[in-house]
């Protein structure tokens, strides 16, 4: 098991970093780093995956269509991101030279605590009873090549269940595990947490740097504290800050533990510099946001809207509040078409 955890974390993040570095040369975003490009590109992907998987639902496609209609797209993502040689070597130089300025004590902390909380996972795993339908819900369209078409908990074949079929984020473990040929249950309780925990404190890392610009330090003790949060300071198994400790294959755990911070991390990015490739990122993650939970849908745009109208205040400009409010387009549309599916 331990081959397939590290090729498919090498394929999930080499391949959202070379999408990432396509993305960020197609909008003109400056440098920054290999982070940067794999969370650019971890939201190109789920924001992808929303746009095909809810019409080809809606259409009662198969899931190999789907299969090799997703990954022919992303490996075209992935082959213009190989043409970024210079990208991607300019990076390669600044890490290497810098190297011992980012290992802070609170980074070497911060590592401590990621490995411990994926020791953890690893070890003492909690089941979450809603994996009778998620799980099984990947397990349905890997075994019927159906994408959701079978009520999971019963093997039935039923109408639509109008509060999952706009968000079915386990369709996105279900195509790893047809890509890596693990059974999605495996896929999703002993791989899953190898790739979303660590996409966490890259996350984090991230808005670090952008809180505290040029100190080292702090952005390793901010780090540090994130990583610290998500471990201890939540007894509830459905507390937003425990999902990612416990169940992180969950869509609602990598909304609250992944997605809503990188949301915060665009708004502090546009707030600092208003530019049009940050506006299309933040309205790329809001749509990917859409795909992990059906609570994305309503919550994204509340958190997006709130921060935008508050960041347009202060900033008194009537623009920023209108650019915050396209970014919030596609959650607005998947929401009217919930309503026209429910009616």
């Amino acid at each position: 098991m331990r081959l397939e955890i590290l090729m498919s974390a090498a394929f999930f993040f080499g391949g959202s970093c070379l999408t990432g570095y396509a993305l960020r040369r197609f909008l003109k975003l400056k440098q920054e780093g290999f982070l940067f490009s794999i969370v650019t590109g971890a939201m190109f992907w789920w924001a992808l995956m929303e746009v095909i998987l809810v019409p080809m639902t809606m259409a009662l496609a198969s899931f190999t269509g789907f299969t090799v209609l997703y990954t022919a797209l992303l490996l075209v993502c992935m082959a213009a991101g190989c043409f970024c040689r210079k990208e991607i070597l300019e990076d390669i130089r600044q890490a290497a030279a810098s190297v011992r300025a980012y290992m802070t004590l609170g980074h070497l902390m911060a590592l401590a605590l990621i490995f411990w909380q994926l020791y953890f996972i690893h070890h003492h795993m909690y089941l979450e009873w809603d994996d009778t339908y998620y799980v099984n819900l990947a397990n349905e369209a890997v075994q019927s090549d159906r994408i959701y078409w079978i009520y999971p908990e019963t093997g039935s074949i039923v109408d639509f269940d109008k509060r999952y079929v706009l968000s079915l984020w386990p369709i996105f473990y279900a195509w790893m595990s047809k890509l890596t040929g693990v059974l999605p249950t495996v896929m999703a309780h002993t791989i899953f947490p190898w790739l979303i925990i660590p996409l966490a404190g890259m996350v984090y890392e991230l808005i670090g740097r952008r809180l505290f610009p040029g100190d080292r330090q702090l952005q390793g003790m901010f780090l540090a504290m994130a990583a610290l949060l998500h471990l201890f300071m939540s007894g509830e198994h459905t507390a937003g800050i425990t999902f990612l400790s416990l169940t992180p294959w969950v869509g609602k755990g990598v909304l609250a533990g992944v997605l809503i911070p990188v949301l915060f991390y665009w708004i502090l990015c546009t707030a600092e510099k208003e530019q049009r490739g940050l506006w299309v990122m933040l309205g790329i993650t809001c749509l990917g946001g859409c795909l992990l939970s059906s609570m994305g849908i309503m919550l994204i745009p509340l958190f997006v809207g709130t921060a935008v109208c508050l960041v347009s205040i202060h900033k008194r400009s009537p623009g920023y509040l209108l650019r915050g409010a396209a970014a919030c387009l596609p959650c607005v549309l998947l929401g009217i078409y919930y309503i026209y599916l429910s009616h």
